[in-house]
């Protein structure tokens, strides 16, 4: 490697270990306190805090539970069925809760069992695997394949009819297919309905040049949560957050994408936070390496942006 320095034995099997940097000697470190994100709740991880599941007991008889996915039918068996035609549950079927049962296992333990029905024949179970005679223990928002209608009503009224800027370009269409979107869009909320199996709820929406398209969507309200609303939404206009940054370089960071002379908190806005963060030195430069999970690396010097490796290129 002409011009580099060769690292000790130790750093290169650390290195070939993990992601190849093309930068001797870097050592994994933490962010600075500027580069991490701040540890107090954001408004947008507290807006929806008291969209919260019930427990088994507080359910009452006749709760609906939207059948999210025909895999359902895995983890809900079938106890009485009218028409054998209609034995496998689909998705949007409605089923109500009827009673909850305990059940004695070949263990000796004892399993909560929850009784639903479909339509006024159709008899369902769920043994709830996590819980042990214990209906606190077991929330509306938890059975395999089951979307809770209340939570996403709840999510509905304080969402629909109000504006948002997006935070990721990923949106699909109305057929469930992704498209390019934008980042940092002004958006309008159309609508909450349930969403997958996996992100219960789906967020409809439309900018201000008629586009349209959709999230799906965790319950969570922490950034935590790989698809909280903290994580796909803003509440107000990120721009004015960043008035120095000019009008080309912006435009940039709502299509996700970066280019040498940007910053760091540029090169942020744009991708994120990076995964891992190393230092390294490249003749007699000290660099700063932010590495995603796509193996995508960035190439900082004195906190500007002067490389990118992509390994998807």
């Amino acid at each position: 490697m002409r011009g580099l320095l060769w690292p000790t034995m130790s750093v290169l099997a650390i290195l070939l270990s993990s992601c190849f940097t093309g930068i001797e000697g870097t050592k994994k470190i933490t962010l600075s306190r500027q580069d991490r994100r701040q540890t107090a709740p954001t408004a947008e991880e507290l807006y929806l805090a008291d969209v919260k599941p019930l427990s088994l007991a507080e359910w009452e008889p006749g709760k609906e539970f939207y059948v999210a996915d025909s895999r359902a039918s895995v983890m809900i068996d079938a106890v009485e069925v009218a028409s054998s035609e209609e034995e496998g549950l689909k998705r949007g079927d409605i089923l109500r809760f009827v009673e909850s049962r305990d059940m004695r296992m070949p263990d000796g333990s004892t399993r909560v069992v929850i009784m639903f029905r479909r339509g006024h024949d159709d008899v369902y179970r769920y043994v709830a695997e996590d819980a042990t005679a214990d209906k606190g223990d077991v929330m509306s928002d938890a059975i395999p394949g089951l979307i809770d209608p209340v939570m996403v009503k709840a999510v509905d009224a304080l969402l629909s009819g109000r504006e948002l800027w997006t935070l990721s370009t990923l949106w699909l269409d109305d057929a469930d297919n992704r498209q390019t979107g934008l980042k940092y869009d002004r958006v309008k909320v159309t609508g909450v309905t349930p969403g997958s199996m996996v992100f219960p709820v789906r967020v409809s929406f439309e900018d201000y040049s008629g586009r349209r398209g959709s999230y799906l969507m965790n319950y969570g309200n922490s950034g935590i949560e790989s698809r909280g609303f903290a994580n796909l939404f803003a509440l107000a206009d990120p721009r004015e957050s960043h008035p120095g940054i000019s009008d080309d370089v912006w435009e940039l960071i709502c299509k996700e994408k970066v280019r040498a002379g940007m910053t760091k908190e540029e090169c942020r806005l744009a991708k994120g936070n990076p995964t891992d963060v190393h230092t390294g030195h490249d003749y007699s430069k000290s660099m700063l390496l932010w590495i995603y999970p796509d193996a995508t690396t960035l190439y900082f010097e004195d906190d500007v942006l002067v490389r990118v490796k992509s390994y998807a290129n």
